[in-house]
């Protein structure tokens, strides 16, 4: 490092810049910045990206040639909330994924004119989105504490990822935000600028407030079916996010490790592959079990019996029935078994993720006037696609029940959550609530 004359002398004095830095490396950004150094640099955007792109090597570029509209900036020297730095950087990056056609079928019920991962959003290239999805008020958005936040931040520069939360909210879900905030959080879906757009946050979350379509403005109930949008077709709006993460508002992460161990399981090495060894290219999709009920009839009962589905959601189960899918039958057994809905995690660079969840939003759409649960029509779609794991595709042996064709052992598929608990810890009872 070396001082730098400072001229004329009666106006300022001469500055100095000390060799040090911080773990991100702060200082030799300033230094590039500013002509403090004896560096001569014939790129100077490359040399900024080198220094910011210290996790994943590539995701970030220079620009080759200007833009008409708007000339890019490598980075802004900025932080966010919790001390996050805060980069800028072109919406429309050549990794970001195309919208998938089907989403169409939404309208404007689950839609942003930038995606909500975008890094000119964020200020940074996310590597996991966290969903959740909350409407009418009837309960208040999990605030996550600062302390959790910043273990958070640890634990991400640890595994070389960044997390961006997200939550599909209205105001009333939102108590504590200002009519100024709530304005701009609804005006914030609506940004078409590159360096703008930025979200309204809340407890760690992206607050994400759509107006409500025209698909369930007008039904009963509206605020039950919107939330199941995000969960189900969250990837309509995601495009660089590799990797989705979506829990129900009313679970709370107690510890950020919660999230790893959750997200984990899409990797080869876990224990619940699509394949019988466990070197195959992973699942494309994760979910728990059911922790008390193993089949989708029993669920069904359960429901009924609780009050909170009538008699004509049998006729789903009865044209399932037709189709050959048998829900009497526990995984155990060979069966389809049952997933709880609470959360899921799943692959977004896999086609067989977001054909998954296509698949799980038209049946379920299909059948929300007799029963608007999701659970039985995921795990309904999954087995007329064959994307359960092995072990639940029903055996030839057991009766004339119709089977989908077996993955070929190069297709990712869905695979159920294996914690680390007791199965026999686990009993049957009905202790069904309403959502």
């Amino acid at each position: 490092m070396r001082a730098l004359p400072c001229s004329p002398a009666s106006e300022c004095v001469d500055t100095r810049m000390v060799p040090v830095d911080v773990s991100d490396q702060l200082g030799r950004i300033f230094s590039l910045q500013f002509p403090y150094t004896d560096d001569t640099l014939r790129d100077r955007c490359k040399a900024l990206t080198r220094l910011h792109d210290w996790h994943k090597p590539g995701e970030w570029s220079c620009p080759t040639q200007p833009r008409a509209s708007h000339r890019l900036r490598p980075v802004i020297a900025r932080r966010g909330r919790g001390g996050r730095r805060r980069l800028q950087a072109d919406a429309h990056s050549p990794s970001a994924r195309t919208r998938h056609p089907r989403c169409g079928v939404l309208g404007t019920s689950l839609h942003v004119n930038q995606p909500i991962d975008a890094p000119s959003r964020l200020g940074f290239n996310c590597t996991i989105a966290v969903i959740t999805a909350l409407y009418g008020g009837y309960d208040t958005l999990h605030s996550y504490s600062r302390s959790f936040q910043a273990r958070l931040g640890r634990q991400e520069r640890e595994h070389g990822v960044h997390t961006c939360w997200f939550a599909f909210v209205d105001a009333a879900s939102v108590p504590d935000l200002s009519a100024s905030e709530i304005a701009q959080a609804k005006a914030a879906f609506n940004t078409t600028a590159l360096d703008g757009g930025s979200w309204v946050q809340s407890g760690g979350w992206n607050l994400v407030m759509l107006p409500e379509g025209q698909m369930t403005a007008t039904l009963p109930e509206h605020n039950q079916l919107r939330s199941r949008l995000p969960k189900m077709m969250a990837h309509c709006v995601l495009a660089h996010a590799k990797t989705m993460l979506y829990i129900d508002a009313k679970l709370h992460l107690s510890e950020p490790k919660s999230l790893w161990t959750m997200v984990e399981q899409l990797k080869p090495a876990s224990l619940w592959t699509i394949q019988a060894r466990g070197d195959g290219p992973g699942s494309a999709w994760v979910a728990p079990r059911h922790p008390y009920r193993s089949s989708v009839r029993d669920e069904l009962v359960c429901l009924y019996l609780s009050g909170i589905i009538s008699e004509r959601a049998f006729a789903q189960l009865r044209a399932y029935h037709a189709d050959g899918f048998p829900s009497e039958l526990s995984e155990y057994a060979g069966g389809p078994g049952l997933v709880e809905g609470e959360w899921h995690a799943r692959d977004l660079q896999a086609a067989e993720s977001t054909a998954l969840a296509n698949e799980w939003f038209d049946e379920w759409w299909r059948w929300r006037e007799h029963n608007t649960r999701d659970q039985i029509s995921f795990i309904y779609a999954a087995w007329r696609m064959g994307f359960l794991p092995p072990q639940n595709q029903t055996q030839g042996n057991r009766s004339a029940v119709a089977q989908p064709q077996p993955r070929s052992s190069g297709l990712k598929g869905f695979a159920h959550f294996n914690p680390h608990l007791s199965v026999t810890a686990a009993v049957k009872s009905c202790d069904a609530q309403p959502e």
